[in-house]
């Protein structure tokens, strides 16, 4: 089993409010649409990341299925601050007038099969935070055992972690589970540069002692009820990230 750990929300740690603090918050949306309609979803959810940004929010990420993983399926990434927003309103409300949302709503709705929103958590600390400039985002999904969510971690940290850094790979993003969904839900996401990758050995394991390896492998039997991956690409034609576009306009300068 290949385990590059996913880094899917490291796009944006490059955001130096973010980065700040050990834990960045975000809204992670995952939509299944309706199989031939993603053309209409997807001019509908850029005109909604337009939307939501002009409300507020610092970024509105989009993030589709490349291959190896389910089909029509999406990530839409929102960063907030702290819980506090969702007492003061949402970004939509804040970007678009009653008529402007009712007509986005009624392009948007129909190609969604199934939409599941939950609160995330970007470790900044576990993590090795990069700008986004890699198409591919490479997720492993972990499902623990209840109960294991720290000893998880520890492992990283002690593990998987001096690994990456000594690999040298370009991003390590671990994020967990804050509301809506399992809180035993962890991602590990890491980002790359083309399939190629892919017929390379695992550079994060193939850095690993014979010790750190015995120890993730034993967390992996102990503390893992089920693993998933799968590849994403990062929309860049569909997102709203104005930091993205200060640092193109700062380079064509």
């Amino acid at each position: 089993m290949r385990l590059f750990t996913f880094a899917l929300l490291s796009v944006l740690s490059a955001v130096p409010a973010f980065a700040q603090s050990s834990i960045s918050n975000f809204l992670l949306e995952e939509t299944v649409i309706h199989s031939g309609t993603g053309g209409q979803f997807e001019s509908a959810q850029k005109d909604y990341c337009a939307a939501v940004v002009k409300g507020g929010a610092p970024a509105c990420l989009i993030f589709s299925v490349s291959t190896f993983g389910p089909s029509d399926r999406y990530f839409t990434v929102l960063p907030f601050g702290s819980f506090i927003h969702y007492d003061q309103g949402k970004y939509t409300e804040k970007g678009l007038t009653h008529e402007e949302a009712k007509a986005l709503s009624a392009r948007r709705i129909p190609p969604i099969a199934s939409n599941h929103e939950s609160a995330v958590a970007l470790h900044n600390d576990l993590s090795i935070l990069a700008p986004n400039d890699t198409p591919l985002n490479y997720f492993t999904e972990y499902h623990l055992r209840p109960g294991t969510l720290d000893d998880f971690l520890a492992i990283i940290r002690k593990n998987m972690l001096p690994a990456a850094r000594k690999s040298g790979v370009e991003s390590f993003e671990v994020i967990t589970t804050t509301l809506g969904e399992s809180p035993d839900r962890v991602f590990i996401v890491t980002r790359l540069r083309n399939f190629a990758s892919f017929d390379q050995p695992d550079p994060i394991l193939a850095n690993m002692s014979h010790v750190q390896r015995a120890a993730f492998q034993q967390s992996l039997t102990a503390d893992v009820e089920h693993v998933e991956t799968y590849v994403m690409r990062y929309r860049a034609d569909l997102s709203t990230d104005p930091s993205a576009d200060a640092s193109a306009h700062s380079a064509s300068q």
